[in-house]
């Protein structure tokens, strides 16, 4: 048995290129290799460090657990239409150079809905890869907030009442042609290989439903789930 999460992932990525490889050279022989991608969106929360720093519930919790809400919250989602504050600007720029400097490739950035929150969101690469650099983004984004003496919140649920943060997993898999499998294609033959994946795609959730579940289902993506998803 496997005692680490990443012998699993690896496993699981290899029995899947050979399941899919099978299925692709039906269409195409010239096909070697099917790769899952992901491109993950980092869902986070900026506050004022002093502030931060004043809240024992936000220094050990990362999130309130007491308080009043706020006379202005998200009625309007008028924060996700805004422009990004100069000073969390600063900070964005400034993490996106170190995670470029670390090969994660950065590429979008923008306000989320609740008030104070803002999403990044890479191009998408080989999805064991990708989770390294997840973790590995999450922790330069604290060490750099701490240089603009802001605090990142990471946690799925820190306010009760207005969004909270997803880190959604945008998959899908990709073959060592260049073709994206769950993409259509522009003609009936490519379509057709990509009506395969996508049929296989839905029966395997609907199958595996329980088991899905049962992965997701933590306490805290319950919690952000329940309540104002973002």
């Amino acid at each position: 048995a496997s005692l680490d999460y990443k012998a699993p992932l690896l496993k699981a990525l290899e029995s899947l290129n050979k399941a899919a490889l099978d299925v692709c050279n039906y269409f195409d022989k010239n096909i070697t290799k099917v790769t899952a991608t992901l491109g993950w969106e980092q869902e986070y929360f900026v506050i004022d460090e002093s502030l931060a720093d004043a809240r024992p519930d936000i220094t050990l919790c990362d999130r309130t657990v007491f308080g009043a809400p706020p006379a202005k919250g998200q009625q309007l989602d008028d924060h996700y239409f805004g422009s990004i504050p100069e000073r969390v600007y600063a900070f964005m720029r400034d993490f996106e150079n170190e995670a470029y400097k670390l090969g994660i490739p950065l590429r979008t950035r923008h306000n989320e809905v609740a008030p104070g929150q803002y999403e990044c969101a890479p191009i998408f690469e080989e999805v064991n890869l990708a989770v390294d650099h997840n973790i590995l983004l999450m922790d330069v984004m604290e060490r750099v907030a701490h240089r603009h003496k802001l605090k990142v919140l990471l946690h799925e649920k820190p306010f009760a009442g207005i969004n909270g943060s997803g880190k959604h997993n945008n998959w899908s898999l990709a073959t060592d042609t260049g073709i994206n499998l769950l993409m259509p294609g522009k003609t009936p033959k490519t379509n057709l290989m990509f009506l395969a994946f996508f049929v296989n795609a839905i029966k395997a959730v609907h199958d595996h439903a329980d088991l899905l579940r049962a992965c997701i289902s933590s306490a805290g993506n319950d919690h952000r789930l329940g309540a104002n998803e973002a």
